[in-house]
Parts: structure tokens; C-alpha cells; sequence
């Protein structure tokens, strides 16, 4: 089915509807575990299977007229009153990134060019109920949507509904005028309540979340850590994800801490950790302490942490043999995500210590990167125009969501937390140099929201904030 310049291709048995916009696949949408049949409607504009799952029967309708639109009725057999478990899946293309809000009632879902800014195709839930499964692995290409609340069951002779509406736009930004009206912003200081006009609603939150009432506006606080706060609306059950941000210095010392205290070796990560909470006055480094960290390999590393490292310690101690070693080993390293910036401190901790390295970090700098996230690293730190890497910047942005609350379901934490510090290098003249600046404090507070509540325990996404120049200048 033709939808303006793109196709909807429904499966002959209908099983997989994919969206195709030129050569590329955008989105494709399954109903998961779904036997198919063939099609009982198939016209121009509107095709329509009955699909077979555990739970009974699932009417799929596909139409193109005034907008691609996607509904889904889930019916059991006679007699039979079952739990639902049926589950929506959505598979981004490859030049496509996955935004999501799904949260409930009101989801909404972003598929956005992974490297260049629009358009953008926004799912909207029109009728039902989209909440994720659960978080991705880390080689997952698509999401899981549960379509209905945990512990729902469905009555023979009741339906469950399930509608999509799709639509293009402009930028990922231009996505922000279908969320709710009622929803403030979602991402919190510490301690910073979260007010909306919700007095009229049921809500509820977790432990530790204070709900307080005053003149039709409600207030809610909690700890620092992501909080879901579940509000009753007029059309059911929205479970909003309130995230109150813990301060950095306090993640990287309860980080380095827990790594010193666990007394064995470190990893590369752990080491940049423990090191940067001792640069900062944020860990004191005992006898033992300063032992592990000189215990650690990093010169023979294959990661730019391990130069990372190696600048952070040389500097530390003043000794500027460990900022040559760690020049030789980034000379050997792939040029990656992340290797420009560790260039740039190394030359920085050179001044520091009254080396002259400019000249072969200048070599370095030269070197050809690998992948187009890399090459647009590159790009900005030898201060090309907006021609040159804008459209790869509104990529980054776009897979970090804009600022569009929600998440990036297949980033995993270390990709988010490289992505940020790219965001950071965007030249301050460029137009949407403040645009940026507020995705990637976004995305930083998402990542150390994670930390607060257990749900990253690795120093891996941490060590990578602490290449970021606006935590750690130079290193």
C-alpha cells in the first residue's frame, strides 16, 4: 500500500508489517508468536488478516487512507477466560534509531534517522496499552511492547484493542505536542518536586515517592533514581518515569568506592573511576588504594580507556613517561568513538606537566576514523562546519531522543554515555548548539539516575561520562 512516498508491505500471511521510505526500512511491526492466515480483505488501501495466538484470535487491520494507521483486536474462544501475554514488537531499520515513551495509555514512539535529522515517524497509541517488555540484551535489534497490564485477563465475549496511528515530522523536537498536556518535565534535581495538574487523577508511586495535594496541582518527590509513577487518566492506566538526578561527584565516589573496597584488581573503567574520584577530592586513595591502581595493565589495553588511564594517572603523579606511554598506545589503537577526545587530554595533560607533544597529537588527530560516528568526532575537534557534520550530529541527537522524555531501549548504557560527550563538542555557534547541550544532560542524568538505583553496576557507562568535557576538562 502506497502511504505518500513510502510503502506499507504487509506480509502475505500477515504476519510482519514493515514500512519502506526509498531503498530503507523504517519500522517493522509484528504481533509476536502470531500464526498467520491469508489476507480476508486486501484492496488498495486497507489490508486485513486474523492472525492466531495463545490467547485466541487477533484481528489485524493495515490502511493508508488519511495516514498509515494500525489496529489490532484480541478476542478468546467461547468458554475461555485467559491472562493476556501477547506482546508487540517493533524492528527499527538500520539508519533508524528507536525512541520510546511507552508507558502506558499514552505511549508514544519515535522512529528517527540514525544519522541525519528528519523526518521522523511518530507511533502514536490511539486506543489500548503499550508498556516494555523488559530491557533489551545488548545485540537486540527490536522491542517488545506488552498490550495490556500485568496480571490483565480477557473474558470470552471481551475485546482488547490495540491502535496505532503513524505519522511523519519534521524533527524528532516536533514529536513533544503529542505527549500529554498534563506532563511537566520528567527529569528532576535532587530533592526538586515534580508539580502537574493532575489533582482530579489517581496516582500512585513506590516506596519512598510523597504525593501531596494543593489547589488542584499535585507534587510528588522521591529519591535520587528513576521513580514510575502510576496515574489513573480518564482513558486508564499511564505509568509515568520520574527521574530525580543524583549529583556526579556522588556517583563517581559511590563507583570508586565499592571498586576499592572490592580490594581485587581493576578494570580499565574501574581505574579511570578510582582515579578521577582521587583527582577530585572525591575518594582519599590509602597505601592499598594507590597500589591497585599501579597494579593495573594499561599499556598493553585495547581500549582508549586504558590511554584515558594512563593520562590521569601521569598527570596525577607528575610524571610525564605515563603520558608518553599512553600517546604510544593510542597510536596503535583503531581510531574508535571516544579517540579524539583522549588526544585532545593527552596534549591537554602535556601542558600541564611542560611536555611538547603538540606535533604528534596533531599526527594523531590526522588519522582516519572508523565509522561515521567516529568521523564525525573527528569532524568537530578539528572544528569543521555544520556542512560537514550537522546532519551526523542531529543523528546523535535523534538517538538520544531529542528532548523527548522516554528512553533509548537498544542503546545499551555505554553507548548512551559515549553519545554524550559528542553532544558536548558541538561548536557553540552552531543553531542548535543548545538544543544539544540539553539532550545530552538528559541523557547524562538518565545514566547516573541508573547508578543511584542499581540499575548499571558496571564502571564502564561512568568512565565513558568522564570523557565528557563537561565533567572532566582535560581529564
Amino acid at each position: 500500500m502506497q502511504w505518500g512516498d513510502a510503502q506499507v508491505r504487509v506480509a502475505e500471511d500477515g504476519t510482519s508489517i514493515k514500512l519502506v521510505r526509498g531503498d530503507e526500512l523504517v519500522v517493522e511491526l509484528a504481533w509476536v508468536g502470531a500464526a498467520g492466515a491469508p489476507a480476508e480483505l486486501s484492496v488498495e488501501d486497507e489490508v486485513e488478516h486474523t492472525l492466531t495466538t495463545a490467547s485466541g484470535l487477533v484481528m489485524q487491520r493495515q490502511a493508508v487512507n488519511g495516514g498509515w494507521r494500525n489496529r489490532w483486536v484480541l478476542t478468546t474462544e467461547p468458554g475461555r477466560t485467559l491472562p493476556v501475554t501477547d506482546l508487540l514488537r517493533v524492528r527499527p531499520g538500520s539508519e533508524y534509531t528507536l525512541w520510546s515513551w511507552g508507558s502506558g495509555v499514552t505511549a508514544l514512539l519515535a522512529l528517527a534517522p540514525a544519522h541525519a535529522a528528519g523526518p521522523v515517524l511518530g507511533l502514536r497509541l490511539e486506543q489500548g496499552y503499550l508498556e516494555e517488555l523488559e530491557d533489551p540484551g545488548a545485540s537486540s535489534a527490536c522491542v517488545d511492547y506488552q498490550v495490556a497490564p500485568a496480571s490483565t485477563g480477557l473474558d470470552a465475549g471481551q475485546r482488547l484493542v490495540t491502535a496505532i496511528g503513524a505519522d511523519w515530522y519534521e524533527g524528532i523536537e516536533d514529536l513533544t505536542r503529542r505527549l500529554p498536556p498534563w506532563l511537566n518535565d520528567t527529569q528532576l534535581d535532587a530533592d526538586e518536586p515534580w508539580w502537574s495538574e493532575l489533582a482530579d487523577f489517581g496516582l500512585s508511586g513506590p516506596p519512598g515517592v510523597q504525593v501531596e495535594y494543593s489547589d488542584g496541582v499535585v507534587g510528588v518527590t522521591g529519591p535520587v533514581g528513576r521513580r514510575i509513577l502510576d496515574i489513573q487518566t480518564p482513558r486508564g492506566l499511564s505509568r509515568v518515569p520520574l527521574e530525580w538526578v543524583p549529583g556526579a561527584e556522588s556517583v563517581l565516589h559511590a563507583v570508586a568506592s565499592e571498586a576499592v573496597k572490592r580490594g581485587n584488581g581493576l578494570s580499565l573503567a574501574e581505574a579511570v573511576c578510582v582515579q578521577q574520584a582521587a583527582d577530585r577530592h572525591a575518594l582519599w586513595l590509602d597505601p592499598a588504594a594507590d597500589e591497585l591502581l599501579d597494579r593495573v595493565d594499561w599499556t598493553t589495553a585495547d581500549s582508549v580507556l586504558g590511554a584515558a588511564f594512563g593520562l590521569s594517572r601521569g598527570r596525577s603523579l607528575g610524571e610525564g613517561a605515563l603520558v608518553s606511554d599512553a600517546l604510544r598506545l593510542l597510536a596503535r589503537l583503531p581510531v574508535g568513538v571516544g579517540y579524539g577526545r583522549v588526544v585532545m587530554a593527552a596534549w591537554l595533560a602535556s601542558i600541564s606537566l611542560g611536555m611538547d607533544i603538540q606535533a604528534r597529537c596533531h599526527d594523531l588527530l590526522g588519522r582516519s576514523a572508523i565509522g561515521r560516528t567516529a568521523s564525525l568526532e573527528s569532524s568537530l575537534l578539528h572544528y569543521r562546519s555544520v556542512e560537514v557534520g550537522g546532519a551526523e550530529l542531529a543523528g546523535v541527537a535523534n538517538r538520544l531522543g531529542g528532548s523527548l522524555p522516554g528512553e533509548a531501549p537498544l542503546l545499551t548504557w555505554t553507548e548512551q554515555a559515549q553519545l554524550v560527550g559528542l553532544l558536548e563538542l558541538c561548536p557553540p555557534e552552531w543553531d542548535k548548539a543548545g538544543l544539544y547541550a540539553q539532550v545530552a544532560e538528559k541523557a547524562r542524568g538518565q545514566v547516573l539516575c541508573a547508578y543511584a538505583d542499581g540499575r548499571i553496576h558496571d564502571a564502564e557507562p561512568l568512565a565513558w561520562l568522564l570523557l565528557s568535557p563537561e565533567l572532566s576538562p582535560g581529564l
